[in-house]
C-alpha cells in the first residue's frame, strides 16, 4: 500500500493541544497514532504561528516523533491552514491524511479503515450516526424537527487522493468558499465521499469538559490494558 502523508492542523485549536493527557500533551497522543502506523511515512504539522519552538520543545523532541519532517505556521482559519499544508507538500505524496490535532483518541483501527477506503475511492471520512432528535432553531425558537435518517456526525482523520484535495481547496479558495471540513470541499467537485464507521471515543477537544472526558477514557484504557486496536 502506498504510504500516506499527513497534514495535521494544530493552529487555531488553542493551547489545549499542550494540556496534559495522562503523562503527555494532547498533541503528542494525536501525533503518536500517526508515528506508530506503518501506513504513514511522513507527517507535516501545521501549528499556530509563533508556536513552532514550543511544539518542538514540548511535543516533538520529548516524544521522538521522527516522522514529523515539516513544521509550518498556519493561516487565519482551519481551511487556510490545510491549504498551506497542502501547498507545502507540493504533491510529494499520492494520498494525504488530514487529522485534527485535538482528536487524540482515534484508534489505529480507525486510521487503517479510513486510509484503505480513501486509497480505493479517493475520499473517505469516519462518521457516527446521529441518535439525538435534531431541531432547526432560529432566534431561540424551533422552526422544524429535522429527519435524522441518514444524518451523521463526521470526524477526522479524513483521507484523500492528493490531486483531488488540492483541486478542491484551490477551487474553493478562488471562489471564496469556506466549508466546515475538507470533505465538504470535495463534495463541491461532485466526487464521491465514502463514510466508514467512526468511533464515539474519537472526541474533538473543544471545551474543558471534553478534556476531562478524554482523561477518563485514557484512565479506563490504561486499566483495561492499553489503547484500542
Amino acid at each position: 500500500m502506498p504510504a500516506a502523508g499527513s497534514g495535521l492542523r494544530a493552529g487555531g485549536e488553542g493551547r489545549k493541544l499542550y494540556e496534559p493527557l495522562g503523562d503527555r500533551p494532547v498533541l503528542t497522543h494525536t501525533l503518536g497514532l500517526l508515528q506508530d502506523s506503518d501506513l504513514i511515512d511522513e507527517i507535516l504539522l501545521v501549528v499556530r504561528p509563533g508556536d513552532e519552538d514550543r511544539c518542538r520543545d514540548e511535543v516533538l523532541r520529548p516524544a521522538g516523533l521522527t516522522k514529523v519532517t515539516g513544521l509550518i505556521p498556519g493561516g487565519a482559519n482551519r481551511q487556510e491552514s490545510v491549504f498551506l499544508g497542502l501547498r507545502h507538500m507540493g504533491g510529494a505524496t499520492d494520498l494525504v491524511v488530514i487529522h485534527d490535532g485535538a482528536r487524540p483518541l482515534a484508534s489505529p483501527g480507525l486510521l487503517r479503515r479510513v486510509i484503505e477506503a480513501g486509497l480505493r475511492d479517493g475520499a473517505a471520512v469516519p462518521g457516527i450516526a446521529v441518535n439525538d432528535t435534531v431541531k432547526r432553531v432560529r432566534a431561540g425558537t424551533v422552526v422544524e424537527t429535522v429527519d435524522r435518517d441518514g444524518l451523521m456526525r463526521i470526524q477526522t482523520p479524513q483521507v484523500f487522493w492528493f490531486d483531488l484535495i488540492w483541486m478542491a481547496h484551490s477551487r474553493a479558495r478562488t471562489a471564496g468558499v469556506v466549508a466546515s471540513d475538507d470533505s465538504g470541499l470535495v463534495e463541491r467537485l461532485r466526487h464521491r465521499v465514502t463514510v466508514v464507521e467512526g468511533e464515539d471515543e474519537n472526541l474533538k477537544l473543544t471545551a474543558a469538559s471534553d478534556l476531562q472526558l478524554a482523561r477518563a477514557i485514557m484512565e479506563a484504557r490504561t486499566r483495561s490494558g492499553g489503547e484500542r486496536a
